[in-house]
């Protein structure tokens, strides 16, 4: 019964001190004898705004980023895309590999050309183990390019509801001839 007592008495100071620090009546509040955290650590000192001591141009990539934004982005749950990796330089056939989990393990696979128009539009079935659990998949994809092409793959699930893809995986290639 003590503890009881102790823990409550203890429960309705914290409260009376919570209330009494609401500044919601416009009051200034009176000075706390305890110090804030803020008031007993020393103030920190400006530090100097770093000026650059030369112009730094960016590391020209290969390729622009031709990738269209995503129409909806693909998680962790849904999709793992292990090759090939962003920004690779490929020849045909590309060997696009990962896990998914998408219905009935059907996926679609696409490669874009930098305005967004199909250079190959195919589909695989992962090996998946149970319903609703990820899956590898491996689909060799073949590609006629007739000099070095900036492009987009798409790993994706086909909507059942309107066909428009859905789960979207993307990774930026340059492909070789």
């Amino acid at each position: 019964m003590p503890r009881f007592l102790i823990l409550t008495v203890v429960a309705v100071a914290l409260l009376a001190v919570a209330a009494c620090s609401d500044d919601d009546d416009g009051a200034t509040p009176s000075p706390s004898p305890v110090p804030s955290l803020t008031e007993t650590q020393p103030p920190a000192s400006p530090s100097p705004t770093p000026t650059p001591t030369s112009t730094s141009t960016p590391t020209p990539t290969l390729f622009p980023n031709v990738c269209l934004p995503n129409p909806d982005p693909a998680t962790a749950a849904f999709q793992v895309l292990d090759q090939p990796a962003p920004s690779a330089v490929v020849t045909s056939p590309v060997t696009v590999s990962g896990q998914v989990n998408y219905f009935e393990a059907t996926y679609q696979i696409a490669i874009y050309d930098a305005s967004g128009a199909p250079l190959v539009e195919t589909f695989g079935t992962a090996q998946q183990p149970d319903i609703g659990v990820i899956g590898p998949f491996s689909h060799d994809v073949t590609f006629t390019v007739s000099e070095p092409t900036p492009a987009c793959l798409w790993v994706y699930e086909q909507s059942a509801m309107d066909g428009s893809p859905v789960r979207v995986g993307q990774v930026p290639l340059l492909l070789l001839p």
